[in-house]
Parts: C-alpha cells; sequence; structure tokens
C-alpha cells in the first residue's frame, strides 16, 4: 500500500510539473519511479508523455511502447504512441500503432486519417486509397471519408478527382473546414491564387480559430510576397497539430522591452530552417540583457562562431536559466514590431579555416587545373511531407555528372536506393567524378569547411542550399513547380542568399529538361 501511495504521489508532482512546463522535471520525477514499478500502466505512460514534451523522441517511443505493453486496449495511448513514432521517423511501427488505435475506436475517421498519413509517408498511395475506398462504400455519405479520399487523391497527383472529393464533401457538409482549407492548398499548388485565398477566407468565416486555414493562408502570402499578412498567420502554426511549443508562458513577439533579462531563442523546425532564420538573432543583442540561442547540435559548433555576442547552444545540453522564450521562426514577426528590416542578411557564415585546409588535403586532386569542382546534394530529409517532389533519385541525375567537372557528395545521408544506384553507375568507363565524404561529415563545421573547396553547389531545397547560400557560395537550387513558400515565384535569384540562383521545374514535367539544361551549361563551361 505504501508504495502504491508513493505512485500516486509521485505521479502528482509529475502532474504539476507538467502543466507548468517543467517537462523535464517531470521526467526526472518518473524516470525512477518507472524503473521501480515496471508493471505499474500509469507510471509508464506519464512518462512516455513526459519525454515526448521534453522532446527525447527516441526515449519516448521506446516508453509508449512500454506502455502500450502495459494497456494494449488504451486506444488513445496506441495513438499517441502512434504519433511519436511518426515524428522520430518510425513509419512501420506508426502505422501498426495507428491501426491498433483505429480497430479500437469503432471506426474513428481521425484515425483513419493517421492510418493515411503514415501509408503516404511510406509510398503506399494506393494502399491508403483502397481503405478509404472500402471504408466509403460502407458510408458513402460521410463527408469525412470523402475528404480523407481528396488528400490520398492528391498524393497520388490526381488533381481533378482530388478537387471532386473535396466538393463532395462540401456537398454533405457545408461547413468542412478541411475540405475548403484544402481546396485553398489545391489551388495555390495550381497557382490559381485567388481561388486559394478565397477559399482560406471561406474556412474562416466557418472557423475563425481554424489553424490549417491560418496557417495555409500564411504560407500563400509568403509565398507571393505579402510578409506582413504571411508573418502574422504564421504564428498559427503551433495550433494546427504539427508542432509543440516546448516551454511554458507566452513567446516574446516583440511587444515590450527585453533590457536586462536572457532570452532564450529555440530552433523549432528543420536544420535549413534553422541557418535560414539565425541571420535574426544578432539584432536581438542589442535589446536583451543576454541571447541564448538553442539549435541542433549539429549546427552548434559552426553557428557558434558565426554569431557573436550570443550564446549557442545543442539541443543536446540543458537549457540555462531564462526569463522569456521566442520561436525562431518567430523573429521576422517579432522584429517587424521593432522596425527591423524586413532582410537582414546579416554576415554570412564562415568556415573554420583550420578545417577547411584539412578538407583540401583530403578530396582527390582536380582532374585538371581548369576543372570546376562542384558540391552535389541530391536528397534530403526522407521523412519531409514533401519529399517525393524535392528530392531527386540519384538514378535520375546521373546523366547531369557527364558533365567535365569534379562533383563531391555534400550531403551526409545517402539512402541505399541511391547508394545501389552509385555502384550501379561506377560500372561504367569513366564514371569516376564523384567523390562520397560522408562517414566525415560529422557536424555542419565540417561540411562548411568541405564546402570551402569548392567552387560551387548544385542542390535539391535541403539544408545545403541553406548552408552553401549562407557561406555565400555560388549555388544553384534545384526546385519543383511548386516550391516551399520562401523561394517565392517567377523569379531566379531569392533576397534571402544573394550567392543562389533558382532553377524551377515546371508543373507535370520531370527532372530531365532542367538537368539536360544545366549539364549543358557545364558542358559548355558556363
Amino acid at each position: 500500500m505504501a508504495a502504491a501511495e508513493d505512485n500516486k504521489d509521485i505521479l502528482a508532482r509529475a502532474a504539476q510539473a507538467f502543466q507548468g512546463g517543467d517537462y523535464a522535471g517531470a521526467v526526472d520525477l518518473l524516470a525512477p519511479a518507472a524503473s521501480a514499478h515496471p508493471d505499474d500502466a500509469d507510471l509508464a505512460s506519464a512518462l512516455a508523455y513526459a519525454l515526448s514534451r521534453a522532446g527525447s523522441l527516441a526515449q519516448a517511443a521506446e516508453q509508449f511502447d512500454r506502455a502500450v505493453a502495459l494497456r494494449p486496449k488504451d486506444a488513445g495511448l496506441l495513438r499517441d504512441a502512434g504519433a511519436v513514432h511518426l515524428r522520430n521517423g518510425n513509419l512501420d511501427t506508426a502505422l501498426e500503432r495507428y491501426r491498433a488505435a483505429y480497430r479500437l475506436s469503432n471506426n474513428d475517421i481521425s484515425l483513419l486519417g493517421n492510418i493515411v498519413d503514415v501509408l503516404l509517408r511510406l509510398e503506399r498511395g494506393n494502399d491508403a486509397l483502397t481503405l478509404v475506398d472500402g471504408t466509403l462504400a460502407l458510408a458513402p455519405r460521410a463527408a469525412a471519408l470523402h475528404y480523407v479520399r481528396g488528400v490520398v487523391l492528391g498524393a497520388l497527383g490526381r488533381q481533378q478527382d482530388e478537387r471532386q472529393a473535396y466538393e463532395n464533401a462540401i456537398k454533405l457538409d457545408p461547413r468542412l473546414v478541411d475540405a475548403h482549407t484544402n481546396l485553398g492548398v489545391l489551388a495555390r499548388d495550381q497557382h490559381r491564387f485567388d481561388d486559394a485565398l478565397r477559399h482560406f477566407k471561406h474556412a474562416l468565416a466557418i472557423d475563425p480559430e481554424h489553424p490549417g486555414a491560418r496557417t495555409n493562408r500564411a504560407q500563400t502570402n509568403l509565398l507571393l510576397g505579402q510578409f506582413t499578412h504571411g508573418w502574422r498567420d504564421y504564428e498559427w502554426r503551433w495550433r494546427d497539430g504539427g508542432q509543440t511549443m516546448p516551454y511554458a508562458g507566452s513567446p516574446w513577439l516583440g511587444e515590450g522591452k527585453l533590457a536586462g533579462q536572457t532570452l532564450l531563442v529555440h530552433a523549432e523546425q528543420g536544420l535549413g530552417d534553422t541557418i535560414q532564420f539565425s541571420r535574426y538573432v544578432r539584432a536581438l543583442v542589442p535589446m536583451a540583457g543576454a541571447v541564448i540561442l538553442r539549435v541542433q547540435a549539429s549546427l552548434a559548433p559552426l553557428l557558434r562562431t558565426s554569431l557573436p555576442g550570443v550564446t549557442v547552444i545543442g539541443d543536446d545540453v540543458p537549457v540555462p536559466a531564462f526569463d522569456r522564450h521566442v520561436p525562431l521562426l518567430s523573429l521576422p514577426l517579432a522584429l517587424s514590431r521593432q522596425g527591423a528590416e524586413p532582410w537582414p542578411l546579416g554576415q554570412p557564415l564562415r568556415a573554420d579555416e583550420a578545417l577547411a585546409r584539412e578538407w583540401a588535403a583530403l578530396l582527390p586532386a582536380r582532374g585538371s587545373a581548369t576543372r570546376p569542382r562542384i558540391g552535389l546534394a541530391w536528397s534530403g530529409n526522407a521523412g519531409h511531407p514533401d519529399d517525393r517532389n524535392r528530392s531527386i533519385p540519384f538514378a535520375e541525375l546521373a546523366p547531369l555528372l557527364d558533365a567535365p567537372c569534379d562533383f563531391v557528395c555534400v550531403q551526409k545521408d545517402i539512402r541505399p536506393a541511391d547508394l545501389a544506384a552509385i555502384e550501379q553507375w561506377r560500372t561504367v568507363a569513366g564514371h569516376d567524378n564523384l567523390h562520397l565524404p560522408n562517414d566525415a561529415l560529422r557536424d555542419f563545421s565540417e561540411t562548411a569547411a568541405l564546402m570551402a573547396n569548392l567552387d560551387s553547389v548544385i542542390t535539391v531545397d535541403t539544408a545545403t542550399v541553406h548552408l552553401a547560400g549562407a557561406l555565400g557560395i555560388p549555388t544553384i537550387l534545384l526546385l519543383p513547380a511548386m516550391p516551399d513558400w520562401r523561394w517565392q515565384l517567377n523569379r531566379e535569384d531569392t533576397p534571402w542568399y544573394p550567392s543562389v540562383s533558382l532553377r524551377r521545374k515546371t508543373a507535370g514535367s520531370d527532372w530531365i529538361e532542367v538537368l539536360q539544361e544545366l549539364r549543358d551549361k557545364l558542358k559548355a563551361g558556363r
């Protein structure tokens, strides 16, 4: 009985810490108790949630599995376990957890949507469509199912059918905000921007608090260069389920003074986003008593040498005490309220000179004194929602390497299919102008030093373009027809990085035309 009472006390104290935003404190309370009482489902599940909110996703996934083993019939726990496995990149396990939750949920359509999302990430769109159509046959007047069908059809590139599915959903439920919102996204993807904004306006007339409509309207305005409206709506990203604010209390968004206070700026999205928006951090130094920038550990050494006056820490160390916090991508809004310029380029990042000399000695000699040495990155994070549009399989990229240049891979990770394609490519005589230094790229300081020895970089939309652009290296960015909002439309340059030029794929085409044109220019020495 005493042990049970002790556990109740620990759970109560951990819940108090959790509600106060002290997720690390909740973990510290729960971990020893959960270890001492491995059969206590309450402790196991509480620790799983605390680890998740503390950002320890790998540990959280393992702990959720322990909790699920103790509570295999808890649909909510299974659903949240699936969500953590999804965030941690464990797609197959996420799918298994979501399916188990769905079986227990009496056909909860939101859980069906989770299953469909994972199937699409696994590039199993046809399986997703079969699942949805089978369910729809049993409930043909379920508006939400028509909406989910539209999502799948969109992923399969069947835009006309996608649009019809959303319209079918709205006929059955005119107030289905998600369908109105996705009609806006579809219109944006088709460059029908007035229609897109009209659909978002319609969605928000139904539900002014709908985060998906707000966030997508933000991205549309940012794409169109309407930054004042865009940054304001972009704050709704914290409510759309894709991100969780990791610190308690309202963030600083430019209101009030920071004099004498310690401001924590925290990275929130991908590595490229952190590089891109770190430019704003130096503007905070004169405003606050101290500025701490918390970023991905692999970026900390590089940014530490490039941001004087800022304490840069990795996300692998404890967070020091602070007074206020602000997400990194909220800085354009916050600083605009302080009268800052919209495009503060700041000082470029700098590669470590000693590391650059080490890389100069490691790289193969050039084919000739005048032969260009070009960095190459053809894929990014495989878990990115738009990966299928922005990454290029190596087999499709390979003809570019016929150009008389020495190519150096500057992406750290190469997918197994691409490694196999590279080995196949190398079996052809003369295919010896690609160097793979990937194991030596321990962090972005190493990649920056490698890039310092290159004449230029060719890359898809991944962290590579941000690093090369921030280093001031001439760079060609290969973009899909509908790019991420930051690259805007109908331009070959970008105000984010003066050294970067943009090459865009046309709608409905593959990469062959863009790559062939680029190869011809390289062959001509341009």
